[in-house]
């Protein structure tokens, strides 16, 4: 009689179990006789850049308060909030008739003053000059005469008296020349009525400056290029000495400040290039420089001062803005370097699994630059040497490598 193909089937099935697990118990063998499937990065060469990525603000490097430094009524304001202003432009204007008045009165007399100094001396200079060409003439006829009456007493035309007469008229016309030479240069050097004129005309240049610095105080003017930051006055106020009418920022380089750990001021120095971005514009950065170092720590905080020149600052930059600055602190081409994620206890003693001879084996490293996702390597691995990042895979196990990044 034929057993039913049900029975059958119920006698083959645990067969088939005992002959599943048993190819199952065969793979899983076969494959921890070959090892672990792992990823593996080749040891290569390539530049390292290290950074220090820290937090920083825009400091902006002065500000001014403008006021008045007298009482007046506000004639014109010609400055906005957000205005970029030049050196010496005129900001605000306080009534000046008064001043400007006084300054046309100041001016007017300094032109009298000086066209009558002007008059005293040519008319001094003149009657000089001409005194002293007829001294010349004279004395050169008395010397003349002389000397023809001296050539007659040498013949016995003349008697010695009419020589002696002749000779006292030209000692009384040299005497009279030298007179005259001594008032031309008097009248050179100024005399009494012309430095009396000249005192005038100082006193009254002293008038008119003093009339025009009164003017000026009745404006006030930016003392150098830059951007308006506040207004706080308006036609019409009455403005008294030390109120602040405008504060604003003077334009000089931009400056940035960071203030990393202390435990970085080891890395950083004057010179060194940096990526900075506002946090309100994150995908726009600007380049910037480190100018200066602090050599002191923050006792409270544990930081260290850090400024930064801008040579070419956007237009979007403001005082105070926050930023991250990005300062490259080394660069070295051609390092021996490996993924920062493959090395393991990087704070100690750092080590990295390379897979050899199918087996994951440990090696101490000696690391130089991080940059990135990179680390540099000075010692412990050599070039094409395939480094295991799973932290799963332990020293000595055996492993696979699936392929080479």
């Amino acid at each position: 009689m034929t057993e039913p193909p049900t029975r059958r089937s119920r006698r083959r099935w645990p067969w088939l179990l005992l002959a599943a697990a048993v190819l199952v118990a065969a793979l899983w063998a076969l494959r921890s006789t070959r090892g672990r499937e792992v990823a593996a990065d080749p040891v290569r060469r390539q530049e390292v850049v290290a950074s220090l990525v820290v937090n920083g603000r825009v400091l902006a490097l002065s500000k001014s308060s403008l006021g008045s430094p007298v009482v007046g009524k506000v004639a014109a304001v010609l400055a906005r909030e957000g205005d970029r202003v030049h050196g010496g432009q005129l900001l605000v204007r306080l009534d000046d008739a008064q001043e400007t008045a006084a300054v046309g009165e100041a001016r007017a007399r300094l032109a009298q003053t000086e066209a009558r100094l002007a008059d005293l001396r040519g008319n001094t200079a003149r009657a000089s000059q001409e005194e002293l060409r007829q001294a010349q003439v004279v004395l050169a006829n008395a010397e003349r005469h002389l000397h023809r009456l001296e050539a007659l007493l040498q013949a016995g035309a003349v008697s010695q008296a009419n020589v002696d007469d002749a000779r006292r008229e030209a000692d009384v016309a040299r005497s009279r020349l030298r007179a005259a030479e001594a008032a031309a240069r008097s009248t050179a050097s100024g005399g009494s009525g012309e430095r009396v004129a000249s005192t005038d005309v100082t006193q009254a240049r002293a008038s008119l400056a003093a009339a025009e610095a009164r003017l000026a105080q009745t404006r006030v003017t930016a003392p150098a290029s830059g951007t308006i930051l506040t207004r706080s006055v308006e036609p019409g106020d009455v403005v008294q000495p030390g109120k602040t009418l405008l504060v604003m920022e003077l334009a000089a380089e931009t400056l940035l400040l960071a203030q990393p750990d202390e435990k970085n001021l080891g890395d950083l120095r004057v010179g060194q290039k940096a990526l900075a971005s506002a946090d309100a514009y994150p995908g726009r950065s600007f380049p910037a420089e480190v100018i200066y170092v602090s050599p002191g720590v923050d006792p409270e905080r544990g930081t260290v001062d850090v400024k930064l020149r801008v040579p070419d600052p956007p237009d979007y930059l403001k005082t105070d803005m926050t930023l991250s600055i990005d300062i490259e602190t080394a660069r070295k081409p051609g390092a021996l370097v490996v993924p920062l994620d493959s090395v393991r206890d990087t704070a100690t003693r750092p080590w990295v699994l390379v897979a050899k001879d199918g087996r994951a084996e440990r090696r101490d490293v000696t690391l130089g630059l991080k940059g990135g996702t990179v680390a540099e390597v000075l010692s412990g691995v050599a070039e094409g040497d395939l480094v295991v990042r799973d932290p799963a895979v332990q020293p000595g196990a055996r492993v696979r490598v699936r392929h080479a990044l």
